[in-house]
Protein backbone atom coordinates (compact mmCIF):
# COMPACT_ATOMS: atom_id res chain seq x y z
CA UNK A 1 0.00 0.00 0.00
CA UNK A 2 1.44 3.35 -1.09
CA UNK A 3 1.98 5.82 1.70
CA UNK A 4 0.39 9.22 1.39
CA UNK A 5 1.66 12.33 3.12
CA UNK A 6 -0.70 13.40 5.91
CA UNK A 7 -2.20 16.84 5.54
CA UNK A 8 -1.26 19.55 8.01
CA UNK A 9 -1.53 23.27 8.70
CA UNK A 10 1.57 25.34 9.57
CA UNK A 11 1.43 27.27 12.84
CA UNK A 12 1.85 31.03 12.52
CA UNK A 13 4.13 31.56 15.50
CA UNK A 14 3.75 35.34 15.32
CA UNK A 15 0.03 34.95 16.08
CA UNK A 16 0.25 32.00 18.48
CA UNK A 17 -0.43 32.79 22.14
CA UNK A 18 2.08 30.13 23.24
CA UNK A 19 4.98 31.37 21.07
CA UNK A 20 7.14 32.38 24.03
CA UNK A 21 6.30 29.23 25.98
CA UNK A 22 7.11 27.11 22.94
CA UNK A 23 10.52 28.74 22.55
CA UNK A 24 11.33 28.35 26.26
CA UNK A 25 10.42 24.65 26.34
CA UNK A 26 12.27 24.04 23.09
CA UNK A 27 15.46 25.53 24.47
CA UNK A 28 16.77 25.44 28.04
CA UNK A 29 13.62 24.16 29.78
CA UNK A 30 12.98 21.06 27.67
CA UNK A 31 10.49 18.90 29.55
CA UNK A 32 7.46 16.68 29.32
CA UNK A 33 4.40 16.52 31.54
CA UNK A 34 3.39 13.19 33.05
CA UNK A 35 0.11 12.83 34.90
CA UNK A 36 -1.88 9.85 36.13
CA UNK A 37 -5.58 9.95 37.02
CA UNK A 38 -8.30 7.48 37.93
CA UNK A 39 -11.15 7.41 35.42
CA UNK A 40 -14.55 6.14 36.57
CA UNK A 41 -15.52 3.64 33.86
CA UNK A 42 -18.54 2.14 35.64
CA UNK A 43 -21.10 3.39 33.10
CA UNK A 44 -18.74 2.71 30.20
CA UNK A 45 -18.25 -0.95 31.12
CA UNK A 46 -21.98 -1.43 31.53
CA UNK A 47 -22.68 0.00 28.08
CA UNK A 48 -19.99 -1.89 26.18
CA UNK A 49 -21.19 -5.12 27.77
CA UNK A 50 -24.72 -4.37 26.58
CA UNK A 51 -23.68 -3.61 22.99
CA UNK A 52 -20.93 -6.24 22.73
CA UNK A 53 -17.97 -3.91 22.24
CA UNK A 54 -14.43 -4.63 23.38
CA UNK A 55 -12.94 -2.45 26.09
CA UNK A 56 -9.54 -1.70 24.52
CA UNK A 57 -10.76 -0.26 21.18
CA UNK A 58 -13.52 1.64 22.96
CA UNK A 59 -11.06 3.50 25.19
CA UNK A 60 -8.78 4.10 22.20
CA UNK A 61 -11.64 5.55 20.18
CA UNK A 62 -12.63 7.92 22.99
CA UNK A 63 -9.05 9.15 23.30
CA UNK A 64 -8.93 9.51 19.52
CA UNK A 65 -12.02 11.71 19.56
CA UNK A 66 -10.50 14.01 22.17
CA UNK A 67 -7.03 14.38 20.66
CA UNK A 68 -8.58 15.13 17.28
CA UNK A 69 -10.69 17.85 18.89
CA UNK A 70 -7.72 19.88 20.21
CA UNK A 71 -4.80 21.16 18.17
CA UNK A 72 -2.29 20.88 21.03
CA UNK A 73 -2.41 17.09 20.74
CA UNK A 74 -1.87 17.09 16.95
CA UNK A 75 1.32 19.12 16.73
CA UNK A 76 4.60 18.07 15.16
CA UNK A 77 7.73 19.43 13.55
CA UNK A 78 7.62 18.99 9.78
CA UNK A 79 10.42 20.34 7.56
CA UNK A 80 11.70 22.36 10.52
CA UNK A 81 8.32 24.00 10.95
CA UNK A 82 5.70 23.65 13.68
CA UNK A 83 2.53 22.20 12.18
CA UNK A 84 -0.83 20.79 13.24
CA UNK A 85 -1.93 17.54 11.62
CA UNK A 86 -5.42 17.79 10.16
CA UNK A 87 -6.17 14.41 11.72
CA UNK A 88 -4.34 11.98 13.95
CA UNK A 89 -4.74 8.22 14.39
CA UNK A 90 -4.01 5.83 17.27
CA UNK A 91 -0.99 3.55 17.34
CA UNK A 92 -1.51 0.90 20.02
CA UNK A 93 0.24 -2.16 21.42
CA UNK A 94 -0.79 -5.81 21.14
CA UNK A 95 0.79 -8.28 23.59
CA UNK A 96 2.05 -11.73 22.55
CA UNK A 97 1.84 -14.27 25.37
CA UNK A 98 4.08 -16.79 23.62
CA UNK A 99 7.08 -14.46 23.40
CA UNK A 100 6.18 -11.93 26.11
CA UNK A 101 6.76 -9.17 23.56
CA UNK A 102 4.41 -6.74 21.87
CA UNK A 103 3.64 -5.34 18.46
CA UNK A 104 2.65 -1.82 17.53
CA UNK A 105 -0.38 -1.49 15.24
CA UNK A 106 -2.13 1.63 14.04
CA UNK A 107 -5.74 1.88 12.90
CA UNK A 108 -7.59 4.59 11.01
CA UNK A 109 -9.93 6.77 13.06
CA UNK A 110 -12.68 8.67 11.22
CA UNK A 111 -14.59 10.09 14.19
CA UNK A 112 -17.08 7.23 14.54
CA UNK A 113 -16.78 4.81 17.46
CA UNK A 114 -18.63 2.08 15.58
CA UNK A 115 -16.34 2.37 12.56
CA UNK A 116 -13.29 2.20 14.78
CA UNK A 117 -14.50 -1.00 16.43
CA UNK A 118 -14.53 -2.54 12.94
CA UNK A 119 -11.16 -1.06 11.92
CA UNK A 120 -9.55 -2.32 15.12
CA UNK A 121 -11.05 -5.80 14.71
CA UNK A 122 -9.87 -6.05 11.10
CA UNK A 123 -6.33 -4.91 11.91
CA UNK A 124 -5.95 -7.17 14.95
CA UNK A 125 -7.33 -10.15 13.01
CA UNK A 126 -4.92 -9.52 10.16
CA UNK A 127 -1.80 -8.50 12.08
CA UNK A 128 -2.33 -9.64 15.67
CA UNK A 129 -0.44 -12.93 15.32
CA UNK A 130 2.54 -11.34 13.61
CA UNK A 131 5.33 -11.04 16.17
CA UNK A 132 7.25 -8.23 14.46
CA UNK A 133 7.34 -4.79 16.00
CA UNK A 134 5.43 -3.16 13.11
CA UNK A 135 3.40 -5.97 11.54
CA UNK A 136 1.31 -3.50 9.53
CA UNK A 137 4.34 -1.52 8.52
CA UNK A 138 5.82 1.48 10.25
CA UNK A 139 3.10 3.83 11.46
CA UNK A 140 2.44 7.11 9.64
CA UNK A 141 3.67 10.40 11.02
CA UNK A 142 0.29 11.58 12.26
CA UNK A 143 -0.26 9.17 15.16
CA UNK A 144 -0.47 9.25 18.93
CA UNK A 145 0.36 6.31 21.18
CA UNK A 146 -1.65 4.04 23.47
CA UNK A 147 -0.39 1.12 25.52
CA UNK A 148 -1.95 -1.09 28.16
CA UNK A 149 -0.58 -2.82 31.26
CA UNK A 150 -3.68 -4.86 32.16
CA UNK A 151 -1.89 -7.10 34.66
CA UNK A 152 -1.43 -4.50 37.40
CA UNK A 153 -2.94 -1.25 38.57
CA UNK A 154 -0.83 1.78 39.39
CA UNK A 155 -1.03 5.21 40.96
CA UNK A 156 1.71 6.75 38.83
CA UNK A 157 3.37 5.94 35.54
CA UNK A 158 6.23 7.75 33.84
CA UNK A 159 7.57 7.40 30.29
CA UNK A 160 11.05 8.65 29.44
CA UNK A 161 11.74 9.53 25.81
CA UNK A 162 15.32 10.23 24.76
CA UNK A 163 15.92 13.20 22.45
CA UNK A 164 12.36 14.33 23.03
CA UNK A 165 12.80 17.96 21.91
CA UNK A 166 10.43 17.50 18.96
CA UNK A 167 8.45 14.51 20.24
CA UNK A 168 5.01 16.09 20.59
CA UNK A 169 2.69 13.07 20.10
CA UNK A 170 0.70 12.27 23.26
CA UNK A 171 1.43 8.93 24.92
CA UNK A 172 -1.27 7.17 26.96
CA UNK A 173 -0.81 4.17 29.26
CA UNK A 174 -3.52 2.54 31.28
CA UNK A 175 -3.39 -0.25 33.82
CA UNK A 176 -5.70 -2.83 35.35
CA UNK A 177 -9.05 -1.42 36.37
CA UNK A 178 -10.51 -2.29 39.76
CA UNK A 179 -13.57 -1.78 41.94
CA UNK A 180 -13.61 0.68 44.84
CA UNK A 181 -16.60 2.06 46.73
CA UNK A 182 -19.00 0.70 44.13
CA UNK A 183 -17.13 2.28 41.19
CA UNK A 184 -14.86 0.71 38.57
CA UNK A 185 -11.70 2.81 38.31
CA UNK A 186 -9.14 2.82 35.51
CA UNK A 187 -5.63 4.24 36.09
CA UNK A 188 -4.68 6.27 33.03
CA UNK A 189 -1.41 8.10 32.47
CA UNK A 190 -0.55 10.69 29.84
CA UNK A 191 2.74 12.12 28.67
CA UNK A 192 2.73 15.33 26.64
CA UNK A 193 5.47 17.77 25.67
CA UNK A 194 5.52 21.06 27.55
CA UNK A 195 6.39 22.93 24.35
CA UNK A 196 2.84 22.46 23.08
CA UNK A 197 0.82 21.43 26.16
CA UNK A 198 0.31 22.60 29.70
CA UNK A 199 -1.37 21.07 32.72
CA UNK A 200 -4.57 22.85 31.69
CA UNK A 201 -4.71 20.91 28.43
CA UNK A 202 -4.07 17.57 30.12
CA UNK A 203 -6.76 18.33 32.72
CA UNK A 204 -9.27 19.25 30.02
CA UNK A 205 -8.57 15.99 28.22
CA UNK A 206 -9.15 13.93 31.36
CA UNK A 207 -12.35 15.83 32.19
CA UNK A 208 -13.68 15.33 28.67
CA UNK A 209 -12.83 11.64 28.81
CA UNK A 210 -14.68 11.27 32.11
CA UNK A 211 -17.71 13.03 30.66
CA UNK A 212 -17.69 10.67 27.67
CA UNK A 213 -17.44 7.61 29.91
CA UNK A 214 -20.38 8.86 31.98
CA UNK A 215 -22.54 9.50 28.92
CA UNK A 216 -21.28 6.81 26.54
CA UNK A 217 -24.77 5.60 25.63
CA UNK A 218 -25.78 9.01 24.29
CA UNK A 219 -22.40 9.55 22.62
CA UNK A 220 -22.43 6.24 20.76
CA UNK A 221 -25.95 6.94 19.46
CA UNK A 222 -25.00 10.47 18.42
CA UNK A 223 -22.00 9.25 16.44
CA UNK A 224 -24.06 6.57 14.73
CA UNK A 225 -26.82 8.94 13.54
Amino acid sequence: MKKTTPEYTPVDLSRWARKEHFEVFQSFAQSTINQTVLVDITALLKHIKEVGWKFYPTIISLLSKIVNSHSEFRMAIKNNELVVWNEIHPSYTIFHNETETFSSIWSHYDGNIHHFQDAYSQDVTRYGNNLSYWPKGESPENVFFVSSIPWVTFTSFNVNVAHMQNFFAPMFTFGKYYEQDGKILLPLAIQVHHSVCDGFHAARLFNELQAMCDDIQHLSKELND
